[in-house]
């Protein structure tokens, strides 16, 4: 939930190499929150970072949730009576073709004010063994779109009614409007790929080309907040105009720029779950 005061400090951290909090605007990759571009966390289950260890690393054979003897929408599968009975029989989740495999589990959150508590989207998953690291990069990807959006579409579900608002209009004085936030998954999407090992922090800044704090004030106040104006796509929604007038000129600092997604952040194709990876019951 981005506030006019973020851009500031996203500005000060950037100067300073600090890509960890904060909000920017950018000529190729639109509104960034830094927060959200971060992958790390110390929570092992939260975070691009943190989900492709999990992958790499492997596991355990996964387990069906207690109380359940498959896997969720199994039945679109095309499982076999023979698999069926094997996962009554040993509790251990397979894939249709009878493949066991290894979980994973992924969670987005975010804290209400005041640190009163957490509030997320939290995802498992069965995950196929020996796949080649291509292969695993687009299994992180699909995961990590699905949790994304689940989170997001949490957030917005809280805006209705008022009751969100009224608590961040009481501590934090000002709107709620947390979900789909413009910037929101664009910004999840670098942070994949820099959390992946496809690309650095410093690396995926530059190929998104900030341009100054006083380019990005002036975008906010001629376009307004960017919780207002919802992205429900992982592509860039670019301001109209970034030039910015003063008494000698007018000036546009992304006069020459592509104002299009760098193709680094499109190398990855995200799959359909069954093949690779099943959801799973956390």
């Amino acid at each position: 939930m981005s506030s006019f005061k973020d851009i500031k400090t996203g500005y000060k951290r950037l100067n300073n190499n600090d890509i960890s909090y904060g909000l920017i605007y950018t000529c190729n990759c639109g509104w960034l929150d830094l927060g959200h571009l971060s992958p790390e966390n110390d929570n092992k289950i939260i975070g691009a970072q943190n989900l492709w260890s999990q992958l790499k690393g492997g596991g355990p054979d996964a387990q069906v949730a207690w109380g359940y003897h498959y896997p969720p929408d199994f039945r679109q599968y095309s499982y076999s009576d023979r698999v069926l009975k094997d996962m009554r029989r040993d509790g251990k989740a397979r894939f249709a073709d009878g493949a066991t495999g290894y979980r994973v589990t992924l969670r987005q959150e975010m804290i209400l004010p005041k640190r009163v508590g957490r509030l997320g989207e939290t995802q498992s998953y069965l995950i196929r063994r020996n796949l080649p690291e291509t292969e695993l990069k687009s299994v992180a990807l699909s995961i990590f779109i699905q949790v994304s959006l689940g989170f997001e579409r949490l957030q917005q579900s809280l805006e209705f009614g008022g009751i969100a608002n009224f608590f961040t209009e009481m501590f934090l004085n000002k709107p709620y409007d947390s979900g789909f936030s413009r910037e929101d998954l664009v910004s999840n999407l670098i942070g994949f790929y820099i959390g992946v090992g496809e690309i650095t922090k410093a690396d995926a800044i530059a190929a998104c080309h900030p341009v100054s704090e006083e380019s990005a004030t002036k975008v906010w106040e001629r376009e307004g907040a960017v919780g207002q104006r919802k992205n429900t796509s992982f592509v860039p929604d670019y301001a109209s105009d970034t030039y910015v007038v003063d008494d000698v000129s007018c000036k546009d600092e992304c006069l020459g720029q592509p104002r299009q997604l760098p193709s680094v952040f499109k190398q990855i194709r995200p799959q359909q779950p069954g093949r690779n990876y099943l959801p799973l019951r956390s």
